[in-house]
């Protein structure tokens, strides 16, 4: 398994290489869920990895980390992996919200519940029976006596007939019993009055008869008005269950909605407080980049900068050097050729000669001189050394005047007999 078979991942990425990260890095003691997401705790394990394998400690995962991983050797480099992702490339790279299986759950039992305990609309188990009993009352006939329709009548019509026929036929046996046993108008007379007067007394039985049929219809009406207010109550009964059932439902509908949406508010704020922290730890990252790609140009700057003045320096004492030298050989050269004058003119018995190498020692030590007092404590210096005093003070005076930039010094040098004159050019750099 080759560690360039995976992309460069930081704080912020996913997908499938950043789970295959939480894996390795599990197998390696720690303890990631591996959901593909780098967030705080995948980044402080990876900087804890890097800090024990010896790498630098980014919590970026690129080359290095990889190969470290999948091989489990450590490069013990401490520089790294390239190629870096530049600060102006970094992109804020997060998952959307995805509801979890809980809030799932939560809102599945919702639907359920609706499905399976919705009461729907009310409907009464006697509605057919309740509803003709009203059709039968509102539409029936208005109440209308009709004898020839009246059984009972038809009874007393044919009870009263036949009574007031035999009570005629009496009355007319009566009569001609009277009468010697003969009919007569007057029996006949006598029955016709008699089976008249059953017949009046079937008539007195109407009004009777009629507010029999009239009690009768109220009482059919009543009996009707009396079920239906059987059955009337008896759906109120019904709707009330039904009343008691639809408030029971949207009690507990109104619970699993409330405690779906508390879990699922509670569930997306916390998703945004980590959105909002993983954001700016990424804001973080990628101020620090940019500051380390602007500290890093800076550097290299200011390295140009140092490398040519270190240049111009070594230029510049190359040629301060050579100047020196040049003017030091002349100096020496005017001095030797004084020296030989004196030589030649027979001024050097019992005079003091210095050799070259102790006058570039003094002339170096010169070089170093920084004021009047260091310039004195040299004079005494030589003198202490043994160049004679007269010597020491013309080198001195010399010197000096070269200083202020007379160059043409006269070096006198002492001996018997009133001493030599030595000439010479000394020119101080």
């Amino acid at each position: 398994m080759m560690a360039t078979n995976y992309s460069q991942v930081s704080y912020g990425s996913s997908g499938n290489d950043v789970k295959t990260l939480q894996e390795l890095l599990n197998a390696n003691g720690y303890s990631l869920d591996t959901d593909g997401k780098f967030g705080t705790k995948t980044q402080a394990a990876v900087k804890d990895y890097q800090t024990k394998k010896g790498l630098a400690v980014d919590g970026i995962v690129g080359k290095n980390t990889w190969g470290a991983l999948t091989s489990g050797s450590s490069s013990g480099t401490s520089a790294e992996e390239a190629p870096k992702t530049s600060a102006a490339d970094m992109k804020f790279q997060y998952d959307p919200y995805q509801k979890s299986d809980t809030i799932k759950q939560a809102e599945a039992q919702v639907e359920q519940y609706m499905a399976n305990n919705n009461p729907g609309e009310f409907s009464y188990s006697n509605q057919d029976q309740l509803s003709d009993i009203m059709d039968q009352y509102m539409n029936r006939d208005k109440f209308s006596y009709d004898l020839n329709a009246d059984a009972l009548y038809q009874q007393y019509a044919d009870q009263y007939a036949t009574q007031g026929k035999m009570a005629m036929m009496d009355t007319m046996g009566q009569a001609a019993a009277m009468t010697g046993g003969y009919g007569n108008s007057y029996a006949q007379t006598v029955g016709q009055q008699t089976y008249q007067g059953y017949l009046q007394q079937l008539n007195d039985k109407v009004p009777e008869l009629y507010q029999m049929a009239l009690d009768q219809y109220n009482q059919e009406g009543e009996a009707m008005l009396n079920k239906y207010g059987l059955l009337s109550s008896e759906r109120d009964q019904e709707y009330g269950v039904y009343r008691d059932q639809v408030s029971d439902y949207y009690t507990e509908l109104a619970r699993l909605t409330e405690n779906a949406r508390y879990l699922s508010e509670d569930e997306y704020n916390k998703y945004l407080n980590d959105l909002n922290m993983q954001y700016g730890m990424f804001s973080d990252e990628k101020s620090y980049a940019y500051q380390t790609e602007r500290d890093a140009v800076a550097d290299e700057q200011w390295k140009q900068q140092f490398d040519e003045t270190i240049r111009q320096y070594n230029t510049s004492l190359a040629e301060e050097q050579r100047q020196f030298n040049a003017s030091l050989g002349e100096n020496q050269r005017q001095f030797n050729a004084s020296l030989e004058a004196s030589k030649s003119s027979g001024g050097n018995q019992g005079q003091y000669t210095m050799s070259a190498a102790e006058y570039e020692k003094w002339t170096n030590m010169w070089a170093s001189v920084v004021d009047d007092k260091g310039a004195k404590a040299l004079r005494d210096n030589m003198i202490h050394s043994g160049v004679p005093e007269d010597i020491a003070f013309n080198l001195y005076h010399a010197w000096q005047k070269d200083d202020e930039g007379q160059t043409n010094t006269t070096v006198y040098t002492g001996g018997g007999g009133g001493g030599g004159r030595l000439g010479g050019h000394f020119v101080k750099d």
